[in-house]
């Protein structure tokens, strides 16, 4: 039974880790767009609405001859909005910021320690579980000695 458990387990490990590795490989480009082209979409009347996200690291542009939303990685928020100034004057793109939940902190500041909490239970647990069926673990009767005294009759 705890073989098994232990197997189920790697294995659903191996398979997060292979899902991940798979999507951040085959991670379409199709709706990316250079900062370079943004500003190129900018200065053409291109670009509609900029929605930044708020560590302002990123953004989410929609254009007006596009139905997709494209994502920009945004190296410096100051020239971003030197460049978006004339065009926010004449009211040609709307730009806004994506508030971020609270909920969504308090799970970045969480999820380190949850990390930290699982790998423990399952070191805890699966790993250092030693022989059950030879009574237990071996852990705390460093104590109890199974010496045996031979008494001699000289």
């Amino acid at each position: 039974m705890k073989n098994s458990i232990k197997t189920l387990a790697t294995w659903l490990i191996i398979g997060v880790i292979f899902i991940v590795l798979i999507s951040s490989i085959f991670d379409s480009s199709n709706n990316k767009l250079a900062y370079s082209e943004l500003i190129a979409k900018v200065d053409a009347g291109e670009v509609s609405e900029i929605e930044i996200s708020a560590d302002g690291t990123k953004a989410e542009v929609k254009l007006k001859n596009e139905n997709i939303i494209k994502q920009v990685n945004i190296p410096s928020m100051y020239n971003l909005m030197d460049t978006l100034q004339e065009s926010m004057k004449n009211g040609t793109v709307k730009v806004e910021e994506k508030s971020e939940s609270i909920f969504m902190v308090i799970l970045s500041l969480l999820t380190p320690f949850g990390i930290l909490i699982i790998f423990l239970i399952f070191w805890f647990f699966f790993m250092n579980s030693g022989n059950q069926a030879n009574g237990g673990s071996k852990t705390m009767s460093f104590g109890k000695s199974r010496a045996r005294m031979l008494r001699t009759n000289r």
